[in-house]
């Protein structure tokens, strides 16, 4: 498929989106010669009829001309069972590669555009928007094909037959066409606003379901509802836009088809008279007839569902141009021995979050880094795992700039834990092998539960790893959330641990425990902790104190 000059850009745009995932040519020609079968044998099944009602005389009919039109019919079926079979696997498969460039673009995109979009929404886009895509290949593209190729062989077959009735029904034909026409093009700008209607509700619907202890403590039901249904009636009345546009096609169609037979039976009925056509001719024509109301309501639909598939690649390929994440140089970081921040500055949506930040970890010890809400804390950890490109040239990991290196295998070095953890509809043990290439034992993954003080709540589950997290189910208290977060941490044995406020959900005796194990690691890795409480600073820490956004204070602390 190749865009058209002359084609709109909402077309042009569904082309290119489709380039890289429809089927190769060889699947395209056979999908082709099967619809040249399953056509070539329905174009038979009238002349058939024709030889059958001309031929009938006072013995009976002709069996023989019976049993060969009831073998085609069955060939026939056949065929297009195998079409329409073939024709969805071409779909899905195309749908199966466009749904996974779609992830793997977001997966790599950078962390500053998707910061500025909804999780939700992203979803409904892959799922909603694709499938509309998938069905011009699956469904309306055979629906062209064979229907071109009916029509023309109908007609020439029909022109054969009687060109005069066949004149009467392309007059017929060309006046649906003039009426079907405007309608299928108005499909175009419906697709797109019903896609964009059911992807706000599927974020709203989501959020809910993910807040319903928010909403019943804030008294909120009523409230939910009411914007749940004004989002609802928003995509209904989008969907009965697009039911008026598909309800009005069809009966066009069959008023073609209603038109046509008319005029055929009224013009055959003359010329039967006169003796100038038999009752066989006019029997196969009104076969042809019906025959071609479906490759008629194919086209009508086919044009109508590009439109609306138009409209939705053009909200995937706003995907497509969201800008990726560098990979990084050509060097392989084997071993973190020190990363060091020079000069950094860090801007978002125009506003200057962090300025003129010099900061050194070395291979060991503890970093706390101090500060009030909203001066910067959380953004400048974030800054030593390469999540903004525009900083990394700024950040030296064993003195070589951030760029030289390959990004996975500087962040393979590294751990995170977020202030809110978190966790993935899988299980235990999926969870907390998260991103790991090399698979501990059990025996590894016991010893960090425990380390972090986790055994009496995995006790409480059976010790069974292999159980699920679901989004609502209370597996975890605030706490021990946090606590699993760190112990999926320890198992990445890294050399820089990042953690975001790790106490904020600990009571005293679990957070006296975590400091004591985050200094002990502190002995053979850097640990680099954010928080706001000052009660959590030993003597031997490195505190580094953070004022809007600006390094106010760095202390070594000494007893």
């Amino acid at each position: 498929m190749k865009g058209n000059d002359n084609a709109s850009p909402e077309l042009t745009g569904l082309w290119q989106l489709l380039s890289t995932h429809k089927p190769n040519n060889k699947s395209f020609l056979y999908m082709t010669l099967l619809i040249i079968v399953a056509t070539g044998l329905e174009l038979v099944i009238p002349l058939y009829s024709r030889h059958l009602v001309d031929n009938i005389n006072q013995l009976g009919f002709d069996y023989v001309v019976i049993l060969g039109l009831v073998f085609v019919v069955v060939i026939a079926a056949i065929s297009e069972g195998a079409l329409a079979w073939y024709g969805a696997r071409m779909g899905e498969h195309t749908n199966l590669s466009l749904r996974y460039s779609l992830i793997g673009r977001l997966v790599n995109t950078k962390q500053a555009i998707l910061n500025n979009e909804h999780s939700a929404e992203l979803s409904a886009r892959i799922m909603n928007d694709s499938a509309s895509v998938k069905s011009i290949l699956a469904e309306d593209l055979i629906g062209l094909i064979s229907g071109v190729i009916s029509l023309i062989a109908v007609i020439v077959v029909m022109f054969l037959l009687d060109w005069r009735l066949t004149l009467v029904l392309l007059a017929c034909i060309a006046i649906g066409a003039l009426v079907i026409t405007p309608l299928a093009l108005s499909m175009r700008g419906i697709g797109k606003a019903m896609q964009d209607a059911e992807a706000d509700l599927f974020t709203y619907v989501s959020e809910c379901f993910k807040s319903g202890k928010m909403i019943r403590a804030h008294n909120a039901k009523q409230s939910v509802l009411n914007r749940s249904k004004g989002l609802l009636n928003n995509s209904f009345h989008h969907a009965m836009r697009e039911a008026r546009v598909v309800s009005m096609i069809n009966p066009i169609s069959n008023l073609v088809l209603m038109m046509s037979m008319v005029a055929i039976l009224a013009f055959s009925a003359h010329w039967i008279a006169q003796g100038s056509m038999t009752l066989g001719t006019v029997t196969a024509f009104l076969m042809y007839l019906f025959g071609l109301a479906f490759p008629l309501i194919s086209l009508g639909m086919f044009f109508s569902n590009l439109q609306k598939a138009a409209g939705a690649a053009v909200r995937l390929n706003e995907i497509n141009q969201y800008e990726m994440e560098s990979e990084g140089g050509n060097l392989e970081l084997k071993k973190l021995s020190s990363i060091r921040l020079n000069k950094l500055k860090f801007e978002a949506d125009g506003k200057l979050i962090l300025t003129d930040i010099n900061l050194a970890f070395s291979a060991a010890g503890l970093t706390v880094i101090l500060g009030e809400s909203g001066s910067g804390k959380s953004t400048l950890i974030q800054q030593l795992l390469g999540f903004y490109h525009e900083t990394q040239s700024n950040i030296l990991v064993n003195e070589l700039p951030f760029t030289d290196y390959q990004l996975n295998s500087v962040r393979g070095n590294m751990a995170w834990v977020d202030q809110e953890p978190r966790l993935f509809h899988a299980s235990i043990r999926e969870n907390l092998l998260l991103g790991l290439t090399t698979v501990p034992s059990d025996e590894e993954i016991m010893a960090c539960i425990e380390q972090v003080g986790l055994l009496s709540w995995f006790n409480k589950i059976n010790g069974d790893l292999d159980i699920l997290v679901s989004e609502q189910q209370q597996l975890f208290s605030g706490g021990e959330k946090q606590r699993f977060a760190i112990a999926r941490a320890l198992l990445r044995k890294p050399q820089l641990l990042v953690l975001d406020e790790p106490s904020s959900a600990l009571d005293k005796d679990n957070e006296a425990s975590i400091m004591s194990l985050l200094r002990h690691m502190s002995a053979n890795i850097h640990v680099v902790m954010v928080t706001h409480n000052k009660q959590l600073i030993s003597p031997s820490d490195h505190v580094v104190t953070l004022e809007n956004g600006r390094i106010s204070k760095t202390c070594q602390r000494v007893a």
